[in-house]
């Protein structure tokens, strides 16, 4: 298989990646992520937890906004809100520029539980990580640019 790139320039560079490393790698981040998402032990769904974190990335912010950030239909997200408002984790209060909408932002019990999940998370990759030689750590780390490269919506 042969990955093309476009460059500032307009020109194409292009390399071989064999077809089962792209798969390897594809397969490989969806998993790692999974199990990262998965370190939750408080019964939340994860369109709830993931609904959270938009909310803390957007807020304060419509249903609307939230919806379209995170590809799901309003009815979806309003379902999804009115669990988070019932278990205190989230505020709806009117829009003081346009009172027809609601804003929602993380209560300060919300806040809590972002960094409680947050916690979890770190803690499991911390005791995952320490399974590591110090080589592999080393080679993990020296990889943490080009992931966050291929994580930037601006790359063609």
């Amino acid at each position: 298989m042969t990955v093309t790139r476009s460059t500032a320039g307009g020109r194409r560079n292009s390399r071989r990646i064999r077809h089962e490393d792209l798969v390897r790698l594809r397969m490989t981040l969806g998993r790692l992520g999974r199990v990262l998402r998965q370190q939750n032990d408080d019964g939340l769904s994860y369109a709830l937890i993931s609904l959270m974190f938009a909310i803390h990335r957007m807020q304060p912010a419509t249903a609307g906004d939230l919806a379209a950030g995170e590809g799901v239909s309003p009815p979806s997200v309003t379902r999804s809100l009115n669990r988070l408002v019932e278990l205190g984790l989230v505020a709806r209060e009117a829009d003081p520029v346009d009172r027809r909408n609601a804003v929602i932002s993380l209560t300060a019990a919300g806040e809590q539980e972002r960094q409680r999940i947050l916690r979890s998370r770190e803690v499991w990759l911390s005791d995952h990580l320490a399974r590591l030689t110090d080589e592999q750590l080393h080679a993990l780390l020296g990889v943490l640019p080009v992931l966050e490269l291929l994580c930037d919506p601006e790359l063609p």
